[in-house]
């Protein structure tokens, strides 16, 4: 991992790249911070999606505004009935819930890929769910990091999951209230404001 953040944001996968983008985007419109892509054989991204369950119905995605419009289910209804997905890749920003990971199975999805364990499962001390994680600690607290920040500004400092990382993670827990999080309008943006604060939480917590 690059000591600066302009040399590892590049070198990051262009699908994981995109689903923290899209996590971002979906903090910025007052969700839960979750992207996703579907890429083809050859890496291409081919379809994505964000959690839009708290978005108001009526949207670009036909799920908007209900419990199902997690970004998994919103980029795998944008493929194609007559594609074989086998040869597909799911990228997540977290890891799937048994939703997301249920719908990647019954859609034949061939590999799904995520960048952070979801923070709820960490939150608990839940095993992990079937998937390859990027295992990138650097990335995983980069994501876990904007889903917690979306829990913070829905539920405010007491949520328990925010508790519950103030005691497993700290560094972590610490970032979540940051100034940076109003003014960034990207996620790279943000990632390279936190990029040093991130690298120390990513050595202490993973």
């Amino acid at each position: 991992m690059a000591d600066d953040f302009a040399t590892a944001w590049q070198a990051l996968d262009p699908a994981a790249r995109r689903c923290l983008e899209l996590a971002h985007t979906s903090l910025r419109n007052g969700g839960l911070a979750c992207g996703a892509v579907l890429t083809d054989a050859s890496g291409a991204i081919v379809a994505e999606g964000r959690n839009r369950a708290y978005d108001p119905p009526g949207g670009s995605d036909p799920l908007q505004g209900t419990p199902l419009a997690h970004a998994e289910t919103n980029a795998l209804a944008r493929a194609r009935t007559e594609w074989d997905l086998a040869a597909h890749t799911l990228w997540s920003s977290l890891e799937p819930c048994a939703m997301c990971t249920a719908a990647a199975e019954f859609t034949g999805v061939g590999t799904v890929r995520y960048v952070a364990r979801d923070p709820w499962a960490v939150a608990g001390g839940l095993p992990v769910s079937p998937g390859l994680p990027l295992n990138s600690p650097v990335w995983a607290v980069s994501s876990a990091l904007l889903f917690l920040r979306g829990v913070y500004e829905m539920r405010g400092p007491d949520a328990e999951v925010l508790r519950a990382y103030e005691r497993r993670a700290p560094e972590v827990a610490r970032l979540v209230a940051d100034p940076a999080f109003e003014r960034a309008d990207g996620a790279g943006e943000l990632f390279g404001v936190l990029w040093s604060r991130i690298r120390e939480a990513a050595g202490a917590a993973w």
